[in-house]
């Protein structure tokens, strides 16, 4: 049953409240809860990284801890404000005895996520990442503030409940000279702000800008402590920029007051797994970032699907050397999740710097994942209609890769992970 904003709001009043879920659909949702005074007396969430962290003054605890929460709290409700994985929690809490007065699915009130990609350039050129394909003819730009007002418009208007917005997708946001007006834009509207950054910038004022516009949650990449490791994986890059950047981040955030949480996403590989990923955990502890780590994925879908067509290119082919679990073993792990709706498909409209839409967040080639022009444009039914209706989403689903690009079965994962021979020891 679809939640209006106004039932929701009813249902939790009076409530007090665990969020599940300590990333950006939880922090948008805790800027909805401050705004209408409700009580929100901790978050959970499964990830180890922030154990023993909290967001603002409200603390991160293990999803073990809820039946403790329950005893504690009289009437307690959990929000389940996830963006792609609540089928797998909704069934988690069922199975511990939770009932269906004790929760709510946030997207039963809130269907729709937006991704707007404000910049469409990378500094960087990462063998996992679409960027580093060059047969792509992809034209690079920015999105000028006075479109993104228009942007931003349109949703309010379209969409009953927007909590947050992710400024970032294949693009690199911090090479936006305005990003700060975006940030503090989104702000006024009481939206929250996820913005994501390799690091490797050069211009400590740009950073120091960003920090002062207090982005709700800043997401790092790195796939290393030292430059060996690093630049393999983050071609282009400087890890010791990047170490230098982090410290300046804690600098901007104690200075200015800044609200902004920081987690440091770092991605696995065979060659940065002991002691590069040992170094960045005391860095990380160090300035009281989370670091939360993944492993590493060929990307984008097109090159996914090669491969699973038996054409892999040779980067894929190279990249593979270094995977800790590969294509064919993460679809083999994910299996038994195959029949879980396509959260991709479901929930998410992916604009692009130059207005256009692409279908879904892991497709980097317009030519094909293209569908519209200019989001202006477009009613929302349409978009809808035209992503439901692509033909590439069949073959996308026949081989399994929306769950394997989400990473269920983590457990799985690991256990592929430990069986390979790591060469940074």
């Amino acid at each position: 049953m679809k939640l209006n904003e106004e039932h929701l709001l009813e249902r939790l009043q009076d409530r007090p409240i665990v969020i599940w879920g300590a990333r950006m659909t939880g922090i948008g949702f805790s800027r909805l809860a401050k705004r209408n005074n409700l009580e929100v007396v901790s978050y959970v969430d499964s990830d180890t990284a922030f154990k023993g962290m909290s967001i603002g003054s409200t603390p991160i605890y293990k999803t073990s801890y809820l039946k403790k929460l329950k005893k504690k709290y009289n009437n307690l409700i959990i929000v389940v404000a996830v963006a792609l994985k609540e089928d797998e929690i909704l069934s988690s809490l069922h199975n511990n005895g939770f009932g269906k007065d004790d929760y709510i699915n946030y997207t039963s009130a809130v269907d729709i996520y937006y991704t707007i990609d404000v910049v469409g350039t990378c500094n960087l050129k990462c063998p996992s990442c679409a960027w580093s394909m060059d047969e792509i003819n992809y034209t690079k730009g920015i999105m000028s503030f006075d479109y993104f007002k228009l942007v931003t418009e349109k949703m309010k208007r379209e969409t009953e409940l927007i909590t947050h917005v992710s400024l970032y997708s294949w693009g690199e946001p911090f090479l936006h000279p305005k990003l700060d007006l975006f940030i503090n834009h989104l702000h006024e509207l009481n939206i929250a702000t996820a913005v994501s950054s390799n690091l490797s910038i050069k211009s400590s004022d740009q950073i120091k800008k960003i920090i002062k516009a207090s982005p709700d949650y800043l997401k790092i990449s790195l796939s290393g402590f030292y430059p060996e490791a690093y630049n393999s994986t983050h071609t282009g890059g400087d890890i010791n920029l990047v170490k230098s950047n982090l410290y300046r981040i804690k600098d901007y955030i104690d200075k200015y007051k800044s609200k902004t949480f920081v987690d440091v996403n770092y991605h696995l590989y065979r060659n940065n797994n002991g002691k590069n990923l040992d170094k960045m955990k005391e860095l990380c502890h160090e300035l009281g970032f989370a670091l939360s780590s993944t492993h590493a994925l060929v990307m984008p879908l097109e090159r996914v699907l090669d491969h699973c067509d038996g054409k892999p290119d040779d980067q894929t082919k190279e990249l593979s050397k270094l995977l800790l679990v590969d294509i064919d073993e993460g679809r083999e792990i994910t299996k038994e999740f195959r029949n879980q709706p396509c959260r991709f498909l479901t929930n998410q409209i992916n604009i692009n710097w130059d207005g256009s839409i692409s279908l879904c967040c892991v497709g980097f080639d317009q030519s094909i994942y293209g569908i519209s022009n200019n989001y202006l444009d477009i009613s929302l039914e349409n978009i809808w209609n035209k992503k439901e209706n692509h033909p590439l989403c069949d073959k996308c689903l026949s081989y399994g890769l929306p769950a394997y690009n989400l990473g269920f079965n983590h457990e799985g994962w690991n256990a592929i992970a430990a069986k390979k021979t790591s060469t940074d020891n």
